[in-house]
């Protein structure tokens, strides 16, 4: 009995130090960063890197493991649902073409030192918001692969606005018919959208034409 519970309690320990050295490995061979690249005033990318040890990599999130022999596992995001605030807009992509490697197993896609992913997100408030996920990956070298325990990030969009609240907050509430970076007044008057503002055409000129102008850097008067 003695020797039973000695043995339960040593392979206790293997198992528990395995499972620290485990942890302690995968996460000297990636460091997670996010951050929020903006759009325009209602939408914006969230941006997730991955940055790996020489020699490692990370599975793209188009890696399927059904062609490549059931291994390898593709990175995974699951954004927390909050409908009034935010939604997204199309599915997680990688913000670069990964490597393709093909053998014996099948077609693996993967990235190296460096893997970017990005997720699409319109922004349905004024105010600050917090996004909120979840996120699975494998890294791996030639010898073979890590599989972390899922992980939980978050990111702050800050002071993005609905169409709507831009065109209030810049023009006085004017009466607008807003057609992409484009508008008209009750009045018929022309507007164009540059840096969150609408500005208006002056007499004479096309809408098309100023708010060209406007991009290569032409001045104009609020």
């Amino acid at each position: 009995m003695k020797k039973s519970i000695i043995l339960l309690i040593t392979l206790f320990l293997l198992v528990s130090s395995h499972s620290m050295a485990q942890m302690d490995s995968w996460s000297t061979k990636i460091t997670w960063s996010f951050s929020v690249e903006r759009i325009d005033d209602s939408h914006a990318y969230i941006v997730c890197k991955a940055k790996l040890l020489n020699g490692w990599h990370i599975f793209s999130v188009n890696h399927d493991p059904n062609k490549a022999d059931l291994t390898g596992y593709p990175t995974t995001f699951k954004f927390t649902s909050n409908p009034a605030k935010y939604k997204l807009i199309g599915k997680l992509q990688d913000a670069s073409k990964p490597h393709k490697h093909v053998d014996d197993l099948g077609e693996s896609l993967y990235f190296e030192r460096l893997g970017v992913f990005k997720q699409k997100v319109e922004i349905l408030e004024k105010g600050d918001v917090d996004v909120k996920f979840e996120y699975s990956f494998q890294v791996c070298d030639e010898n073979g692969c890590l599989f972390p325990p899922d992980q939980n990030g978050k990111v702050t969009l800050k002071g993005f606005k609905t169409e709507e609240a831009a065109v209030s907050d810049v023009v006085d509430k004017k009466d607008l018919k807003i057609t992409g970076d484009f508008a008209k007044d009750s009045k018929g008057k022309d507007f164009v959208k540059f840096k969150n503002e609408w500005i208006a055409v002056p007499e004479g000129n096309s809408p098309k034409f100023y708010k060209k102008y406007l991009d290569l850097g032409g001045s104009y008067a609020k």
